[in-house]
C-alpha cells in the first residue's frame, strides 16, 4: 500500500506540468485566434465575398439589360474575343510604360531625399507629394486641362516665346497626357517604398565601398542598387497594379483608347451587362495576380520590412 501510494503521488505531480503546459498552449491559441479573428473576417467579408459573387455572375446569362440566373460560358467567350484581347494587349503595355516612367523619376526622387535631406526633412517633403490625393481623382485628372490644353499654359508660353506658331496638338489627348496623368497620381507610390528601402541601407556598407576605393557609380551599381530593389520591387507592383486598374485617367485624358477598365464601365453603365463585366474583371485580376507571383519570385519584398 505504501508504494502504490508512492507511485501515484509521483504520477500525479509528473502530470500536474504537462497539464499546466497544455492550458497555457491552449490559451496561447485562443489569444492567438482572438487576434487574427478580425483580420480574417475583414478578409472574407470585404475581399473574398465580393469575388465570389463577381465570379458567379460572371457565368451567369445576359438578355436586353437584364441578367438571368442561368449558367452559360458567353461572358468568358467574349473575354478572348480579338478586340478584347487587343484591349488588354495595350492595358498591361501602359502599365509597363508607366511603371518604367514612374521608376525613372522616382528613384532619382527617393535618392535625393534619402542622401541630400535630413531624414525629417525627407519624410516631410515625401509627404508633400501626399497633398493632391487630398482631392478627388477627377478633379486631378481634369486638372490637366488647363495646363496641356490649345490655349493651356504649355502651348501659351511657347507661342509667346516664339519657340512654336501653333498650339501643339499632341500634349492633351494623346499617350503624352495619358503618360503625364499616370505619373502625376502614382511617382510617390514608387518613391515611398524605394525611399524606404535606401533609409534602411546601413552607412557602414556604403563607407567600407568608399574605404575600397569604390567610387560613387561603383558604389551605387554595387550596394546601394542592389539594397534598394526589395522597395523597387514593391513599387512596381503599387504602380502596375494601380494604373493597369484606373479609370480616370485614360477616360479623361487618352483621347478616346480604352483600357480594361473602361470596358468594365461602358459594359455595366451601357447596357448593364454585369456578366462580361465580371468576367473581364476576373480576368484582370487573374493577369495581376500572376504578374505579382512572377515579380515576387526574383524579388524578396519582405527584406523591406526589415530595420
Amino acid at each position: 500500500m505504501p508504494d502504490t501510494m508512492a507511485t501515484e503521488s509521483a504520477s500525479s505531480e509528473q502530470n500536474e506540468p504537462t497539464a499546466t503546459g497544455l492550458g497555457r498552449r491552449l490559451s496561447g491559441m485562443g489569444e492567438v485566434a482572438g487576434l487574427i479573428t478580425p483580420t480574417v473576417a475583414w478578409f472574407v467579408v470585404f475581399l473574398l465575398a465580393p469575388l465570389v459573387v463577381i465570379l458567379y455572375y460572371s457565368f451567369l446569362t445576359y438578355s436586353s439589360f437584364n441578367v438571368i440566373n442561368e449558367f452559360t460560358l458567353t461572358a468568358w467567350q467574349s473575354v478572348f474575343e480579338p478586340t478584347i484581347y487587343d484591349v488588354f494587349v495595350r492595358s498591361l503595355l501602359i502599365g509597363v510604360a508607366v511603371t518604367a516612367v514612374t521608376i525613372v523619376f522616382g528613384y532619382p526622387l527617393a535618392y535625393y531625399l534619402r542622401f541630400y535631406t535630413t531624414q525629417n526633412g525627407g519624410i516631410l517633403l515625401l509627404l508633400f507629394l501626399v497633398i493632391p490625393f487630398w482631392t478627388s481623382a477627377v478633379v486631378r485628372t481634369i486638372g490637366w486641362y488647363p495646363i496641356l490644353g490649345r490655349t493651356g499654359v504649355i502651348n501659351q508660353l511657347f507661342i509667346q516665346l516664339g519657340l512654336i506658331d501653333a498650339p501643339l496638338d499632341f500634349l492633351l489627348f494623346s499617350p503624352f497626357s495619358q503618360i503625364v496623368g499616370y505619373l502625376a497620381a502614382y511617382v510617390v507610390f514608387m518613391a515611398a517604398p524605394i525611399y524606404i528601402s535606401l533609409s534602411q541601407i546601413d552607412e557602414d556598407l556604403l563607407d567600407a565601398s568608399e574605404t575600397l576605393r569604390g567610387g560613387p557609380l561603383e558604389t551605387f551599381r554595387h550596394v546601394t542598387l542592389p539594397l534598394s530593389m526589395p522597395g523597387v520591387a514593391i513599387g512596381v507592383i503599387f504602380v502596375f497594379v494601380l494604373s493597369i486598374g484606373d479609370f480616370t485617367v485614360p477616360q479623361f485624358l487618352s483621347g478616346g483608347k480604352g483600357t480594361i477598365t473602361t470596358l468594365i464601365y461602358l459594359a455595366v453603365n451601357n447596357g448593364l451587362n454585369y456578366p462580361n463585366a465580371a468576367a473581364l474583371s476576373i480576368s484582370l485580376l487573374v493577369i495581376i495576380f500572376a504578374i505579382v507571383y512572377v515579380l515576387t519570385r526574383f524579388v524578396d519584398i519582405s527584406k523591406i520590412a526589415q530595420s
